[in-house]
C-alpha cells in the first residue's frame, strides 16, 4: 500500500489542473456533497457540470440508492441509481452474496426493507450474520441481541469503519464505527468473522470505476475524510483531493 498524502500537500494542490486532466470523478456525499442529506449549492453547481461522468461513493449506512437520487433531482441533477453507491447497500448484498439469509440488522427502517427486498429474512434472535449500519434510534436490547448473535456464531458484516461524521452545525453525528466500539467492548471479535465494506475498501473504489467507464489513475477522489476517501483512492492510485477548510468553500474555488 501507498504511503498516505500528508495533509498540507492535500490543501496545496491546485484543484483547478487536477479536474480539468480527469476522466471521471468518485464524489463522497455526507460533509462533501451533502450537510445532514441537504445539497451544498456549492456542490450541486459541480454535480449538474459533470453529472455525466461521476458516481457517489459514501460510508452511507441509512439511505438507499432512490432516496438520495430525490434529493439530487431536486436540484436538476440526473444521476441514475447504479451510479450511487452506498456502503449500507454493498453491505446487504454482501450478506446475501455469501448465501447468509438470516440476518439481524442494526441499521434504519429502508435498509431492513431493502434487505427484505432483497430476500433476507430480518431476525432478532439466531442470525447468521449480524449487519452493522448507522441507526439512529439504536437501543441497548437491540445491541445486546447483536452481541449474544456474534457469540453465537454470526459472522459480522460492517457497512463502515466510521465513527463519526460532522453534521449541520459541525456537530457530531454517531457513525457505524461507534456501534461496532461498542460490539467489541462487549464480546471478542477476534472470535467471530467479521468484513468491513466501506472506504477505505479497494474493491468499493474499483467497482465505481468500473460503473462509470474510467481507470483508478485518470479518476479523481474528492472527499473531506483523510481515513477513507484519501486512504482508499491513494491505496490504488488513484488522484484525490481533500474537500476542506468546508464544502462551501472548496466547490467555490471550482465554479
Amino acid at each position: 500500500m501507498k504511503n498516505v498524502i500528508p495533509l498540507e500537500e492535500l490543501r496545496s494542490r491546485d484543484p483547478k489542473s487536477l479536474i480539468k486532466s480527469a476522466d471521471g470523478f468518485l464524489l463522497d456525499w455526507d460533509g462533501c456533497c451533502a450537510i445532514d442529506n441537504v445539497l451544498v449549492p456549492e456542490a450541486a453547481v459541480f454535480l449538474r457540470a459533470h453529472q455525466n461522468r461521476l458516481a457517489i461513493v459514501s460510508n452511507n449506512s441509512t439511505h438507499t440508492p432512490d432516496e438520495m437520487r430525490a434529493i439530487l433531482d431536486k436540484s436538476g441533477i440526473e444521476l441514475p441509481p447504479e451510479r450511487i453507491l452506498l456502503a449500507g447497500m454493498f453491505a446487504i448484498k454482501r450478506a446475501r452474496d455469501l448465501g447468509l439469509n438470516r440476518a439481524m440488522i442494526i441499521g434504519s427502517p429502508a435498509m431492513k426493507a431493502l434487505a427484505q427486498r432483497s430476500g433476507i429474512e430480518v431476525v432478532r434472535e439466531e442470525a447468521q450474520v449480524v449487519i452493522l449500519m448507522r441507526d439512529t434510534r439504536v437501543t441497548y436490547a437491540a445491541l445486546e441481541r447483536a452481541a449474544n448473535c456474534l457469540v453465537g456464531g454470526a459472522k459480522l458484516v460492517v457497512a463502515n469503519p466510521d465513527g463519526s461524521h460532522r453534521g449541520a452545525n459541525a456537530r457530531i453525528r454517531l457513525e457505524t464505527g461507534a456501534f461496532h466500539a461498542a460490539l467489541e467492548a462487549a464480546v471478542d471479535l477476534s472470535q467471530a468473522e467479521t468484513e468491513i465494506i466501506g472506504k477505505p475498501s479497494e474493491g468499493f473504489f474499483r467497482e465505481a470505476c468500473r460503473i462509470i467507464g474510467t481507470s483508478p489513475h485518470r479518476t479523481v477522489m474528492l472527499g473531506d475524510n483523510p481515513d477513507t476517501d484519501i486512504k482508499g483512492a491513494v491505496q490504488i492510485g488513484m488522484p484525490c483531493l481533500l474537500v476542506a477548510p468546508t464544502p462551501q468553500e472548496f466547490f467555490a474555488r471550482l465554479i
